[in-house]
């Protein structure tokens, strides 16, 4: 799952201690002496990216003896376009939440070469011009089962501390989904939800603001969950499924709201073809069933998506598609900083 940052719209896992420093690498992203090449890729670490180095990075590097990956992390908005205006980018590929690679920020990236990435073989809304899917994630309503009497199958009912009482679990950062389900619960249409009405959401966060517990980082999500502390939260998939492996939380997929990952290629990167290759690669249906085996996303690939092994998880992203309540990422993108000072001063009130 920064964000989704939405992880930027989101931020995700704990950054593994053993990512190398950016300043190490500052040999990597051209050809080498041996005529091996070093795509240098930088993602969110922990066990996120093991996953993604599993299923992905040595599996290619293993049929692409003369390509050498190596890992960095974490990845960030701000490092990325730094880089590229320096002229120097020091990454090849880069995975990013689903606030930045839209139309108006490819001043920073490559386009994405459909000529070597199978755009046919990826779910709809997850081929961009400037951004490839990697998974699909997403904002969960997560409950426990044992403290309702009844369990929530709406936003509304996240709104109602009536009919389910206790305390909310929410991220406090406004493009983490609060404000979409905000404006669901209160009635209006998910055809009409954009141009967000934030003010009209912020009335009705309102009417829960003293049950809310806020949350910074995805590990708290799930303390709040796994405690008992909170009897409802609006979470990260991945952080939902795992509460529910050692407590009794569960979710409802009646509604969720997208918050994605996505490879882009740094403006000006050296090795521009070779990360297209990659991400051709990552992209293809075994690499992707295999990563969904080992971390609780969906598959962006279609034929992926439809695998029997895949499909048998009750709380697959991708299983639910059906149910999905879209960001407008664009929206989000144009509009983040003032909806942000607005959102920080209403937290604050």
């Amino acid at each position: 799952m920064t964000m989704k940052t939405s992880r930027g719209v989101r931020a995700i896992t704990t950054i593994a201690a053993t990512m190398l420093p950016l300043a190490l690498l500052s040999a990597c992203g051209s050809d080498e002496a041996d005529g091996t090449t070093t795509l240098t890729v930088a993602s969110y670490g922990g066990p996120y990216q093991e996953a993604q180095a599993q299923a992905f990075f040595e599996p290619y590097m293993k049929a692409n003896p003369d390509v050498k990956i190596v890992q960095d992390g974490p990845s960030d908005n701000a490092k990325l376009r730094a880089m590229v205006e320096a002229g120097k980018p020091q990454w090849d590929v880069v995975l990013l939440a689903n606030d930045f690679g839209n139309e108006s920020q490819g001043e920073w990236l490559e386009e994405i070469d459909y000529d070597v990435v199978d755009k046919d073989a990826l779910l709809d809304g997850y081929a961009d011009k400037y951004r490839a899917g990697a998974d699909v994630e997403g904002t969960v309503l997560a409950y426990r089962e044992d403290k309702l009497a009844t369990a929530p199958s709406s936003w509304a009912d996240f709104f109602d501390t009536k009919a389910f009482p206790g305390k909310r679990a929410v991220n406090k950062f406004a493009a983490g989904g609060i404000l979409e389900a905000a404006l669901l619960a209160d009635g209006v249409p998910q055809a009409d939800l954009y141009p967000l009405d934030v003010d009209r959401a912020l009335k009705k966060i309102d009417t829960i603001k003293d049950s809310i517990v806020w949350w910074d980082t995805a590990a708290q999500s799930q303390q709040l969950l796994e405690s008992g502390e909170v009897s409802m939260g609006l979470v990260w998939v991945g952080r939902a499924a795992d509460a529910g492996k050692s407590s009794p939380v569960k979710i409802d997929w009646n509604t969720w709201l997208s918050q994605d990952a996505y490879w882009m290629v740094p403006k000006g990167s050296p090795n521009a073809e070779e990360a297209m290759k990659l991400i051709a690669f990552m992209v293809t249906k075994d690499p992707q069933v295999e990563f969904s085996q080992l971390i609780d996303y969906g598959p962006v690939n279609r034929e992926a998506a439809e695998d029997e092994s895949v499909r048998a998880n009750p709380n697959r992203p991708s299983n639910h598609l059906d149910t999905q309540v879209p960001m407008d990422d664009e929206w989000w993108a144009e509009n983040l900083e003032g909806v942000m000072e607005k959102f920080n001063a209403w937290v604050l009130a």
